[in-house]
């Protein structure tokens, strides 16, 4: 299972991250514990969205330059974490920009946390994966 969660992290992530708040939801909507009041604050959101989107195509810019006759890079490819470090690239990318769409056609503020939640997961993982390539890349 673990083996299975790193090489399908940019799907099993927010599928997890989904599962949790659509059991928060449930539970919330039975029990009303928390109330959601974005009024102000989702401006910060979005402003943080617009800079994950920023950090990730520095992060592909970064691993585009990196030398591809490495015998890491080569390790890379034989792994296919080139594959998975791109599909978390596209999903920070996809749901940033959707986080933005939807405060720009003013929808519902949980779907906006959302996506937002799932935007910061694939960048963090996205984090990881250029780190790591960062670090073993001068060794």
């Amino acid at each position: 299972m673990k083996k299975f969660i790193k090489k399908y992290c940019y799907i099993a992530v927010p599928i997890i991250t989904i599962l949790i708040y659509l059991i928060a939801y449930v539970i919330n909507n039975k029990f009303n514990i928390i109330q959601i009041s974005l009024n102000n604050d989702d401006s910060t959101i979005i402003q943080i969205s617009g800079t994950l989107i920023g950090f990730l195509l520095t992060a592909i810019t970064i691993f585009l330059s990196l030398p591809k006759d490495t015998a890491l890079m080569e390790r890379v490819k034989k792994h296919n974490h080139h594959k998975i470090f791109g599909n978390c690239i596209v999903g920070g990318l996809f749901f940033s920009t959707l986080s933005i769409l939807l405060w720009l056609f003013k929808c519902n503020n949980t779907l906006l946390i959302v996506m937002f939640s799932l935007s910061l997961e694939e960048t963090l993982i996205s984090a990881y994966y250029i780190y790591k390539l960062s670090i073993y890349n001068f060794q």
